[in-house]
């Protein structure tokens, strides 16, 4: 089993004690919706994975003030793979609704689930059914469609399965980012909270001078 490397704990959602699954359940993900959204090189050196939650300030101020950040240093000069995992909070159903919606979102449109997912932590006050229905069709979605898929659960256990794998690896705490370079194996680095954009980027920097 990998070790992993925790760094800079500073603002964060602290969860130790609050899983509503077991890292031993055994999720049934369909293999046509088990789906990873990701942006930056699928062959990079360094592959970043946050696990985060709609309904935190604090995860919001990552997607929209420090991701475009490292999409402009690092995504786009193909050091870097982002992957976006969710990590909702126990017994938030606003939460674990919003997580599913993008990719029901997704599903109509692949860039979609994108603009869902930067529009859930613009609103992440509101997250009720009506607000997400009212963003889709804001984004130009088809929202009976997104209804639909929302009232079927699609998705739930995508969501919850990729909470299971942070809670595998150790996630106590939204967001976390979890910096992993597989191109020589070491073992991955997981930095909790929001960071003050220059220490990320020196993390970054030793990982992948490694």
């Amino acid at each position: 089993m990998k070790k992993f490397s925790v760094l800079l704990v500073l603002i964060g959602v602290f969860l130790s004690g609050c899983s509503d699954i077991s890292v031993n359940d055994e999720l049934d993900v369909p293999a046509d919706i088990d789906i990873v959204y990701s942006k930056g090189n699928a062959n990079a050196k360094l592959i970043i994975t946050e696990y985060s939650e709609y309904d935190c300030s604090f995860c919001a101020r990552m997607t929209l003030e420090v991701v475009p950040k490292l999409q402009d240093d690092y995504f786009e000069s193909g050091d870097v793979q982002f992957i976006f995992k969710d990590f909702p909070l126990q017994n938030n159903t606003n939460s674990q609704m919003a997580s599913e919606a993008t990719y029901c979102a997704g599903e109509q449109e692949e860039g979609k689930y994108w603009e869902m997912h930067v529009k859930l932590f613009e609103k992440n006050n509101k997250l009720g059914k009506e607000d997400i229905l009212k963003y889709a069709e804001d984004l130009g979605l088809n929202v009976s469609a997104l209804s639909t898929c929302l009232e079927q659960r699609k998705y739930k256990n995508l969501v919850l399965r990729n909470k299971q794998d942070g809670l595998k690896i150790g996630v106590k705490a939204t967001p976390t980012l979890v910096i992993q370079n597989v191109e020589n194996g070491s073992d991955p680095v997981q930095v909790e909270g929001v960071q003050p954009y220059e220490n990320l980027k020196k993390i970054i920097e030793i990982e992948l001078k490694k």
